[in-house]
């Protein structure tokens, strides 16, 4: 079962590595806690013994089993249309979980950049990528960067990506750690704000070439 609370393993078996990918395509716009224990319910009840996770999908793919949309639909998923097309595109991939890069991961449908780089940064230790989500957005908005309110795309989201990377480093911090202790905290899990008491360093502060990103950091102290 995935746990979003201590969320980073570096360690994972493939079956683990297939539920937390899947977990990534679902969890879009629902609760993490909640998308967690409903996948977990979905594969205990729809397995057999042995049975992989893709493995899984792969029945429902072949009518093995009820229309996948219609389970995802009555365990509580939203857009599930769209995600059952997504989970069949990934079982049908062949994408190599252990070496796949982000792009790799972007040309399945339902896979956007956000998801690709929550997958890559909490299942590989050496990973640099940002999983740019409402709780990133109000976490760099904290810290006085002029940033949307929802996850952006393209260029923009790359340019988001590169201050919070640039942050990490200066914290002498993963970003899967910092991503972790941004999410526990934004989302009521951990009342551990220090991270917000960083006051960064002034080359942390310019970000050239930013595209209407205005930083407007003030360097201040939170308590």
């Amino acid at each position: 079962m995935v746990d979003p609370i201590n969320f980073t393993n570096y360690n994972r078996t493939d079956n683990e590595l297939q539920e937390v990918l899947i977990f990534g395509l679902l969890v879009a716009g629902k609760n993490a806690l909640t998308t967690s224990r409903l996948l977990d319910a979905l594969l205990r009840d729809f397995s057999h013994i042995g049975d992989s996770p893709f493995e899984i999908v792969r029945r429902f793919e072949l009518d093995r089993l009820p229309k996948l949309s219609t389970v995802l639909k009555d365990y509580g998923f939203g857009c599930y249309n769209m995600k059952a097309k997504g989970l069949y595109e990934l079982v049908r991939s062949g994408v190599n979980l252990r070496t796949c890069t982000a792009d790799d991961l972007e040309k399945i449908r339902g896979i956007g950049p956000k998801t690709a780089n929550l997958f890559l940064m909490h299942t590989r230790k050496a990973y640099r990528g940002c999983c740019i989500d409402t709780h990133i957005l109000k976490f760099l908005k904290e810290k006085g960067y002029d940033v949307p309110k929802s996850t952006p795309t393209g260029r923009k989201y790359k340019q988001i990506e590169k201050i919070f990377l640039t942050i990490c480093d200066a914290m002498s911090m993963s970003p899967a750690d910092l991503d972790l202790k941004v999410w526990r905290y934004y989302s009521g899990h951990s009342s551990d704000c220090s991270f917000l008491n960083y006051q960064l360093p002034k080359a942390v502060v310019s970000f050239p070439d930013s595209n209407n990103i205005e930083n407007r950091h003030n360097c201040r102290m939170i308590g």
